[in-house]
């Protein structure tokens, strides 16, 4: 029997096709502390994250569902590999699962597999640098008879391969935008700095008051960065209390601003948001405390178009990372950032994902893969990006 090791050599480097090589990798692991040595998980990645992927536990709760629903048929001769073919079927699966399914893709022809009853195996099929561009072409009238996730892999290969999408293989696709917030979709500086000053005056023995400019340098950055340059002279720990308090004012301040001062957006903003929503999924990403994004939500009437949010204050994370959180919870295939300074594109690069740079915004970046002078240029740049990925 072939280790992982080996099997991964020969599925990524001697079947899969050129167009994704570098591109598509396949990762299991056991959990080492399980009782089970069986017990783990399988996954495939797509340019770093995970778009597809599942473990023992889900696995086995599906098979088991599965097989109880049978009735009488459960006494039939295969009935529980069956439904274990079914639960596989369904998306979900374990390294094991990888390991036999490869054992029967490497050990018959490429037509074989593309037709087995297994799933794992047809998925290596499609990918298989074998199944050339004829006989993916002949595949779209049955596509519709494949689960939902081995069709994504097989419009996958397609684009890939620069074979024409559908509109409905391209939705398929799971392509994303995700956004930064300060300086990319509002601009809350001057309230912002309102606020906090206040606090600091009112609220605490420090002198510090803050100007427009000042913030436009700290948004973007973490709350830890940004009360390191705010009281340089302070014990971390006194620094972050003083931001706290400042940042829960601040809230407070952006959800019930005085008569007048809303934070500024930018032009035709719903209209294009609304537009990219048709095609793409939408997100929000941002270094800022937990409530801020939601206040942004709570100000707009287009917040239905955005599909998820996270944020350095309930993840802890960078916000590299949390860009790559969004794009696994969400199987999320194709994924561009758009940011107005060079931490958003230090945190793009980090996370594996094209980007955009926000130039109407706070910053100046070293390196992007487009930019924007204006944000209604955003939906033929996204588009250009996409089209060329």
């Amino acid at each position: 029997m072939h280790t992982w090791s080996k099997i991964r050599k020969k599925l990524e480097q001697e079947y899969l096709a050129d167009s994704l090589r570098g591109r598509l990798t396949y990762f299991v692991t056991a959990y080492h502390a399980a009782h089970d040595s069986d017990e783990g998980r399988a996954a495939i990645r797509l340019d770093g994250a995970e778009i597809l992927k599942s473990n023992f536990f889900e696995r086995m709760d599906r098979q088991w569902e599965i097989y109880s629903g049978l009735g009488e048929a459960k006494n039939e001769v295969g009935a529980w590999k069956q439904s274990g073919l079914d639960a596989i079927h369904d998306g979900a699966f374990y390294q094991v699962d990888f390991y036999r399914a490869f054992s029967v893709f490497d050990n018959q022809s490429i037509g074989e597999s593309l037709q087995s009853d297994n799933a794992l195996v047809r998925m290596f099929a499609l990918l298989d640098r074998r199944t050339g561009k004829r006989t993916l072409e002949k595949l779209r009238s049955s596509i519709g008879e494949m689960p939902d996730w081995l069709q994504m892999i097989y419009y996958i290969r397609l684009e890939a391969e620069q074979m024409s999408l559908t509109g409905k293989e391209q939705q398929s696709m799971k392509k994303a935008i995700l956004f930064d917030l300060d300086g990319t979709l509002w601009d809350s500086s001057e309230q912002v700095t309102h606020a906090w000053n206040k606090t600091i005056r009112e609220k605490t023995d420090r002198t510090e008051q803050f100007t427009v400019a000042d913030m436009h340098n700290f948004m973007g950055r973490t709350m830890e960065a940004i009360a390191a340059l705010m009281f340089p002279d302070l014990p971390d720990a006194d620094r972050i209390a003083i931001l706290e308090r400042c940042s829960e004012d601040e809230i407070d301040y952006l959800t019930n601003p005085e008569p007048g001062d809303e934070p500024s957006y930018f032009p035709d903003e719903e209209a294009i948001i609304r537009a990219l929503a048709k095609k793409y999924t939408l997100g929000i990403v941002s270094n800022c405390q937990e409530g801020y994004i939601e206040t942004y939500l709570g100000k707009i009437p287009f917040a239905d178009a955005f599909t998820d949010i996270e944020c350095a204050g309930r993840t802890g994370k960078s916000k590299g990372e949390n860009i790559r959180l969004v794009v696994e919870r969400q199987g999320i295939t194709d994924c561009i950032y758009v940011g107005d300074t060079q931490g958003d594109a230090d945190a793009a690069y980090e996370a594996g994902v094209k980007f955009v740079h926000a130039a109407y915004g706070f910053g100046k970046v070293k390196a992007c893969d487009a930019a924007l002078e204006d944000i209604r240029e955003l939906p033929q740049t996204v588009k250009t990006i996409f089209e060329e990925a």
